[in-house]
């Protein structure tokens, strides 16, 4: 029985690994698709035009490029065919999740272009949010090696982060185009409410993962939308919200790393 569940960890691994790899590659070939076939909007403009306080400045969408180039390497890196690496444990809980969210990111990166936002990117961003946090969560529970923490961990947890705020940022985004005129986020009380419940679900996500790079990335969205609200919309709820947000994101960070230093636990990337 043990000998075909290992033939069978195996067999998944020989499919999951390429799939990986496609994926990444695949979120970095549609980036920038429609700009090179000079069709629609890519996602900085689509989200400025959408022009609602909960969009950050536009440099915060460079953290695209880490996310880019960190999975790539993780995706190159589990591409690997030695034992360990055919019969990886964190690799086999999520794979799958990783190669999912980068296919989503590589369909929206052309959905909303297209189309914009709307339903259809709100469910596939809050698809990706979904696999990430439960992978998240599936890898607290194993016990990872260094390598597994810094390159299955570490790149699912910052695209997760990320994808936090970028599945806000949808639904917000959709609701400005569709005109709701019972839920508008252009009205500033409607953007503070949306944001401190990205901030709630965000606490709840490291409250349970105990991930850094999930903090990180969090905390660069929350602080591109401060900076918009004090130079560009001068929100001052928005800014301080936001402000409130990354203090509580760092300071649930530390005091999990000060009891993972006394208990001897791993800090997860």
């Amino acid at each position: 029985m043990s000998q075909d569940l290992i033939l069978s960890a195996r067999g998944s691994r020989r499919w999951q690994a390429p799939a990986i790899l496609a994926a990444a590659v695949a979120q970095i070939a549609f980036a920038r698709l429609t700009d090179f076939a000079h069709i629609g909007q890519n996602v900085e403009v689509r989200s400025a035009l959408a022009g609602h306080p909960l969009v950050p400045l536009g440099f915060a969408f460079a953290i695209w490029g880490a996310i880019y180039l960190y999975s790539l390497v993780g995706a190159v890196w589990q591409l690997g065919q030695r034992q360990r690496q055919r019969n990886n444990g964190a690799l086999r809980a999520v794979g799958w999740n990783m190669a999912g969210i980068y296919l989503i990111n590589a369909l929206w990166q052309v959905w909303v272009p297209l189309r914009s936002f709307d339903i259809i990117s709100v469910v596939m961003t809050g698809t990706a949010l979904a696999l990430g946090i439960s992978g998240l969560i599936h890898l607290k529970s194993l016990n990872l090696s260094h390598r597994d923490e810094w390159l299955v961990a570490g790149p699912l947890a910052l695209v997760t982060g990320w994808l936090t705020s970028a599945f806000t940022l949808n639904i917000t985004s959709a609701l400005v185009a569709a005109h709701n005129p019972v839920v508008n986020p252009m009205a500033v009380n409607i953007s503070v409410a949306f944001l401190i419940g990205l901030i709630v679900v965000g606490a709840v996500v490291i409250n349970a993962t105990h991930s850094l790079l999930y903090s990180a990335a969090l905390m660069w969205a929350l602080l591109w939308v401060m900076l918009a609200n004090i130079y560009r919309d001068h929100f001052l709820a928005m800014s301080s919200v936001a402000l409130g947000g990354m203090v509580i994101v760092a300071a649930i960070t530390a005091w999990q790393l000060y009891q993972n230093s006394h208990s001897g636990e791993p800090i997860h990337a």
